[in-house]
C-alpha cells in the first residue's frame, strides 16, 4: 500500500500494477488491482515530472526523490511508517531527515499539481478489469472528451479497432477509417498471449491529418500496456486481453462506446443479443509461437489484472524454505 501511495504522488507508470501485482502473488499477499483505486486514487500528484508534468527525472532525483515524497504522506498519515525495509530500518525512520518538498519540481502536499492522481479501475462487457491513469488527464481532455450533459462524467464515442500495433500502423492515416475526434481508438492482440510479454502499443497517436489540425490524443483503450513516459489518457492492461477471448475480441469499428469515470465502467452500446451471437461466432486467431518458450508462456501465463505472471508457479512462494537436494 505504502508503493500505491508513492506510486501515485510521483504519477508513477502504469506497469507499476503488473509489478506489484506479480510481487505481491509470488510472496503470498493478497493484494487486488482495484487496491489500486481503493487506496491510491485520492492521493494527489505532487512531483511536477514528465509526463504529467514539466521535468525530467533527474530534476526529480535533485530535488530529493522519493524519500521527500514517502515523508510528505508520512506528515499526512498516508503511509504505513513501521513497514521494515531492506536497510533493516523502518520506512519512517529511513525519510526522517528528508527534506520538505522545494515548492517547485516537487509540490507541497496542499499544492499539488492535481487533487486527485490515482488509477481508476474500470470493468464491463469490454473487460473484467482494466486501467487508466489519471495523473495525465488534462483538463483540455477533460473539456473536449467528457460528457457531463447528464449525471456524470462520460466518453462517449465510436470505436475504430486494431489488431496489433503493425495494423495500427499500416491503417492509422487510411481515410477511409473516418477517424475523427469523437473516435475512441481501440488495439487488440496485445496482451500476453496476443503478444507474449504483453506490448507496449496502446499508446497510440490520432491521424496525422487530425494532429495537424491540432488534435493531439483521442482517448485509447488496449489489452496491451503503454510506455511510462506516455502522456496518453488511455485504459489499458484489459484483462482477458482478446486472444483469450475477452470482449474486445467481440468489438467492431463503428461500435458505440461509453465510458462511464463514475460508476468505473466500460462497454460497446450493443444489444446483449447481438454481443451474444458474436460469441457464439468468435474465432479467436492466435499468432503462432516463434520459440518454445513462446508456447509455454502462452499455455500458463496470466492476465495482466494479476500480474501476468506463470500461474502454476505462484504455488511455490514457500520454496525458499525447502532444503535443495544434493548429488551426493
Amino acid at each position: 500500500l505504502n508503493a500505491i501511495r508513492v506510486n501515485t504522488a510521483i504519477g508513477g507508470s502504469t506497469n507499476a500494477p503488473i509489478h506489484l501485482q506479480a510481487i505481491a502473488r509470488h510472496a503470498g499477499v493478497d493484494l487486488d488491482l482495484k487496491d489500486w483505486e481503493t487506496y491510491g486514487y485520492e492521493i494527489p500528484l505532487l512531483v511536477d515530472c514528465q509526463p504529467a508534468g514539466r521535468y525530467l527525472g533527474e530534476a526529480y532525483h535533485r530535488a530529493g526523490g522519493v524519500p521527500v515524497i514517502a515523508k510528505a504522506l508520512d506528515d499526512e498519515g498516508l503511509i504505513d511508517r513501521d513497514a521494515m525495509t531492506v536497510t533493516g530500518e523502518t520506512l519512517a525512520h529511513n525519510v526522517a531527515a528528508a527534506p520538505a518538498p522545494d515548492g517547485d519540481v516537487i509540490r507541497p502536499f496542499a499544492d499539488p499539481l492535481r487533487k486527485t492522481a490515482g488509477f481508476l479501475v474500470f470493468s464491463g462487457n469490454l473487460f473484467d478489469a482494466a486501467i487508466m491513469k489519471m495523473s495525465v488527464v488534462t483538463e483540455a481532455f477533460r473539456e473536449t472528451y467528457l460528457d457531463t450533459s447528464g449525471d456524470g462524467h462520460r466518453i462517449v464515442g465510436k470505436a475504430v479497432v486494431f489488431d496489433g500495433a503493425e495494423d495500427y500502423r499500416e491503417r492509422i492515416n487510411d481515410p477511409a477509417l473516418d477517424v475523427d475526434e469523437h473516435s475512441i481508438l481501440v488495439i487488440r492482440g496485445a496482451g500476453p498471449i496476443g503478444h507474449p510479454g504483453a506490448a507496449e502499443v496502446v499508446n497510440m497517436q490520432p491521424p496525422d491529418r487530425l494532429i495537424r489540425a491540432g488534435i493531439r490524443e483521442l482517448p485509447t483503450i488496449g489489452d496491451g500496456r503503454q510506455s511510462g513516459t506516455s502522456d496518453a489518457p488511455s485504459i489499458l492492461n484489459a484483462s482477458p486481453e482478446a486472444a483469450a477471448g475477452g470482449g474486445l475480441a467481440l468489438l467492431k469499428t463503428g461500435d458505440r462506446l461509453i465510458i462511464d469515470l463514475d460508476a468505473r465502467t466500460a462497454n460497446a452500446d450493443v444489444p446483449e443479443k447481438e454481443w451474444e451471437e458474436r460469441r457464439a461466432t468468435l474465432d479467436v486467431e492466435v499468432p503462432a509461437s516463434q520459440t518454445p518458450w513462446q508456447e509455454l508462456f502462452r499455455e500458463k501465463v496470466g492476465p495482466l489484472s494479476t500480474g501476468m505472471c506463470f500461474d502454476f508457479a505462484v504455488a511455490y512462494d514457500k520454496v525458499r524454505r525447502h532444503l535443495p537436494r544434493h548429488s551426493d
